[in-house]
């Protein structure tokens, strides 16, 4: 019996340190593990060589969409394109004064997470020449988004805003979908900076968020929805968020808005994409997104827009901000587009009892 007492205690204390050597090489496996996981995604951009890209069996021999004239992504084509935002200025070419049309406002649509906040910080970084995160931005269940928030852009050294705001509002949820009459009251320019949305009600005459006597100038001008790339090929959108979409779409016919899609995180697709790209107007697997978005909310290919946003590469880098302009640019030209539905009210010999009054250049 004292022998067995002796025996107990010794393979307890063997036992215990069994397992404190099976803590350490578990330990350093796990960290071995994750070593070899980062180097390997390291070394996976590294190993997209030009070579690759030119083999790639998903690349299309022509794009199926050019950005411009400019053959080559470079400064040229960044610089070309930074010239045309700036110097942006609705209808001045037609003879409408800056006082009466001073910005244009675009309303961002999407489901929660898609990339909406993350496509106004991407366009602010370029402008200031840093990270600028102004606008939530984040993958939440619910929208993080409970405001009608309007954003403007000054560039570095600047105090004065470029001529558009982008306006954004709550996630398209499928628990909690966005009030209808909210949708058309900021369409028709009757809701102000800052309104607090509220699923049990919409918003009122007696809401001090609410403009009574709007000008066309506190309208939107072009709706831009927001869908992500990476969501299951045959789910791009809920089946109830699509419904509420295209609710909303009928309300923006009838009103004549100019819609367009921004198809975001395309580079998380490839990683040739983000070796180059503009591959991405080259591949069939982006083509094939693109024409399954525009079928799906009744719009025309060129009208959805590949984008890859600061949020997947924490910089600004060359390619993202050629995308992020150009993507730009074409809302801008809509929102032209939509104003040229006015421009006999809007010329100065047309403007008698026309509800554009001076002070609407500094609103809200």
């Amino acid at each position: 019996m004292a022998e067995k007492n002796e025996i107990k205690p010794f393979f307890s204390f063997r036992i215990a340190e069994f397992a404190d050597y099976i803590d350490i090489i578990t330990s350093k496996l796990i960290s071995l593990i994750q070593f070899r996981l980062e180097k390997t995604m390291a070394e996976s951009d590294v190993t997209v060589t030009d070579d690759t890209v030119g083999k790639d069996s998903d690349l299309l021999d022509d794009k199926w969409q050019e950005l411009d004239a400019v053959e080559e992504w470079g400064p040229a084509l960044l610089q070309e394109m930074k010239r045309e935002v700036e110097s942006h200025c609705p209808l001045k070419d037609q003879g409408v004064s800056e006082d009466k049309i001073p910005y244009v406002n675009v309303l961002m649509l999407g489901p929660v997470g898609a990339g909406k906040s993350s496509f106004f910080n991407t366009i602010n970084s370029f402008f200031k020449e840093r990270l600028a995160i102004q606008a939530r931005s984040g993958s939440a269940d619910t929208s993080l988004t409970k405001t009608f928030d309007i954003y403007s852009v000054k560039p570095k050294h600047s105090t004065t805003p470029l001529k558009f705001r982008l306006c954004d509002c709550r996630g398209l949820e499928d628990a909690q979908g966005l009030d209808s009459r909210d949708i058309e009251a900021i369409l028709d320019g009757h809701v102000k900076n800052g309104y607090v949305f509220n699923s049990s009600t919409h918003i009122s005459k007696d809401n001090p968020k609410f403009r009574v006597n709007p000008a066309i100038c506190d309208r939107i001008h072009c709706v831009v929805f927001v869908v992500d790339a990476n969501s299951p090929p045959d789910m791009i959108m809920t089946e109830k968020v699509q419904d509420q979409v295209r609710k909303l779409q009928e309300m923006m016919n009838y009103k004549r808005i100019p819609q367009l899609v921004l198809l975001t995180k395309v580079d998380c697709l490839s990683p040739v994409f983000k070796k180059d790209p503009s591959t991405i107007f080259r591949s069939k697997k982006v083509l094939d997104i693109v024409n399954k978005v525009a079928n799906s909310l009744g719009l025309p290919p060129y009208s959805i827009l590949p984008m890859q946003n600061i949020s997947n590469t924490q910089k600004v880098s060359e390619g993202a901000s050629i995308m992020a302009l150009y993507n730009l640019r074409q809302i801008l030209r809509a929102s032209d587009d939509f104003l040229d539905n006015f421009i006999d009210d809007l010329l100065p010999d047309k403007l008698d009892g026309f509800h554009i009054q001076a002070q609407t250049t500094s609103r809200d």
